[in-house]
């Protein structure tokens, strides 16, 4: 299968620049001081152990860079030339790491820095050249992919790029089996018959490969092209459209012998990810909670006061995790008994009493919402929660709303910096924020809440329009 001709090409011609390092180190080592362009002090055993270095700083080197070299064969010069460098930096890097922490003075430092631009130009070589020389001797043409697409020629066409890429792996395409009358326009491939010929094609072509292009239309039928496959020995590959069709994202989980298909990737799942988010929350709102609030309790009462006496807080039933209900704490903004739950706040709302528009738009009325977070009934960051009445209006506008309700609501979240905040004058505007809530989900990540954090700081000195 391709895939492993991808990865054993990249492994391959990995051990093959190791070697070359290593060769070219004991080589350089021997002619350096041959020549006697430097009054060595040659600890031999100290060089052993540096030429394991290089050899480890290689193999780290190899591990942590898949994704370039998964394209070996289609990179242009700039690129050779960055991976060389990021090559010659990390083994340089680790060998100089060596020397300071052993404090060691054995290897000369002229030997060192003229080996690494040595060092680079055969690493600029290699990843140049010895790519598409490794690819025609391994992949030649006993060891060739015959391959024939099944499926529309619609998604064929998605195809090409993709096979056009591999046939430096040996890929080679053959023609195209699909049950259209009419295929539109010219195909970059020749069409070779229909579906129930499927047997008769592959005898005659020899094929060695059958790509199913489209998962779902053949479902039913894969197993049968299986047996065939496996009759006529060619390997069967089936292009995973699953994303495309059902529009979201997919991911394969296995445990205790089962495989699972998951439509969320939810690193939150993880109890792990869960305890450090918590810890995130604590050590933020204990001090916040401790500290801030009794000050901002004292300035906003004073304000209520002399503008719109009534209770300090606003209390409201929001929808939470798993679509639990829990009381929201705000710091009350609003006339009292002039307050339309269900009605959103906006621009120059006759509501709200005027110290009011600036805890708006401040986001000063949030900040109770950190006893929230002690409670446990939401995170700092997160999906924002809304009010109970609108969840159902919500849910027929996006079906995947309430996707949110799988992680704890929050103070701010990754809609709220991208400017979706305010009242949702448009279905776009939700559906906008919702997809930022579900972004946020799938790829939670503590440096992202960090990110969350400081832009949502920053906005609270520079509000954005829509914070009314």
């Amino acid at each position: 299968m391709i895939p492993y001709r991808v990865r054993g090409l990249q492994f391959l011609h990995g051990i093959l620049q190791g070697v070359a390092a290593l060769l070219l180190f004991w080589g350089w080592a021997a002619l350096f001081f041959f020549l006697r362009m430097e009054q060595p002090t040659f600890g031999q055993d100290r060089y052993y152990i540096y030429c394991l270095l290089v050899a480890a700083a290689f193999a780290i080197d190899l591990l942590r860079s898949t994704d370039v070299r998964s394209s070996l064969l289609h990179l242009d010069v700039i690129q050779s030339h960055r991976l060389s460098i990021r090559q010659t930096t990390t083994i340089v890097g680790v060998l100089l790491f060596f020397l300071v922490a052993a404090k060691d003075q054995t290897i000369s430092r002229v030997f060192l820095f003229t080996y690494a631009s040595l060092l680079y130009l055969v690493l600029c070589l290699t990843n140049r050249y010895l790519p598409r020389f490794l690819a025609a001797f391994v992949f030649n043409r006993k060891r060739e992919q015959r391959t024939i697409l099944l499926g529309s020629t619609k998604s064929s066409a998605k195809l090409s790029d993709w096979l056009r890429r591999k046939a430096s792996y040996g890929l080679q395409t053959i023609g195209l089996i699909t049950d259209e009358s009419n295929p539109p326009g010219e195909q970059s491939v020749p069409i070779l018959g229909t579906y129930k010929e499927t047997e008769r094609i592959l005898k005659e072509t020899k094929a060695t490969q059958l790509l199913v292009s489209e998962l779902p239309m053949f479902l039913s039928k894969i197993g049968r092209l299986g047996t065939l496959c496996d009759k006529l020995g060619v390997r069967l590959l089936i292009v995973n459209d699953m994303e495309e069709k059902l529009q979201c994202s997919i991911s394969f989980v296995e445990d205790d012998g089962f495989s699972f298909l998951s439509l969320r990737h939810e690193p939150l799942e993880c109890p792990l990810n869960r305890l450090l988010k918590r810890l995130f929350d604590l050590v933020i709102a204990l001090p916040v909670v401790l500290l801030v609030l009794p000050v901002t309790n004292l300035l906003v009462w004073l304000f209520q006061r002399a503008q719109s006496p009534g209770p300090l807080f606003f209390f409201q039933t929001r929808t939470g995790l798993q679509n639990r209900n829990f009381v929201i704490y705000k710091y009350r903004t609003m006339h009292d008994g002039n307050i339309d739950e269900a009605l959103q706040a906006s621009a120059n709302d006759p509501r709200v009493y005027p110290a009011g528009r600036w805890l708006r738009r401040l986001s000063i009325d949030e900040l109770p919402q950190f006893i929230n977070v002690l409670k446990g009934d939401m995170s700092i960051v997160g999906p924002r929660p809304h009010f109970v009445d609108h969840e159902a209006l919500f849910g027929q506008i996006a079906t995947y709303y309430r996707v949110r309700s799988f992680i704890k609501p929050g103070i701010t979240g990754l809609a709220q910096v991208r400017g979706l905040r305010g009242e949702t004058r448009r279905e776009v505007d939700l559906i906008d924020r919702i997809k930022s809530d579900v972004y946020y989900l799938e790829n939670w990540s503590f440096f992202l809440d960090w990110f969350i954090l400081l832009r949502t700081t920053r906005q609270m000195l520079m509000p954005p329009k829509t914070a009314y």
